[in-house]
């Protein structure tokens, strides 16, 4: 193990997820079941997102979720509640025929760039 300054480092956490992860701050609407929660995306990747909501839906869950892409139509896409965390939001991944638009995929990379 290489040490740096004295201290054994051991290299940057490695992430498990297939695809990375982008930071961003889009207004979000998830709905199941008749529950309706009104969020704030954090990070998206072609797999899906992190919604931040103090309300949340079990684990497990199908949702469909509104997206509100800056300069594009609201875009609805067929998640599913993969990770939940109490009191901070939820991890949300993409489902069925509803893998990432042209436009979340065109936002995600531009928000890539811009995160650098």
């Amino acid at each position: 193990m290489p040490h740096v300054g004295g201290v054994g480092y051991v290299g940057p956490k490695m992430d498990k997820r297939e695809a990375v992860r982008v930071p961003v701050q889009v207004r979000a609407q998830c709905r199941s079941d008749g529950v309706i929660i009104d969020g704030l995306v954090e990070d998206v990747s072609r797999n899906g997102l992190f919604l931040k909501t103090s309300s949340l839906i079990h684990e497990g869950s199908a949702a469909e979720l509104d997206l509100d892409l800056p300069g594009e139509s609201t875009l609805r896409l067929a998640v599913e509640v993969v990770r939940v965390v109490r009191g901070v939001g939820m991890g949300l991944r993409f489902v069925g025929s509803t893998e990432p638009s042209r436009s979340l995929a065109n936002f995600i990379m531009y928000q890539h760039q811009t995160s650098r």
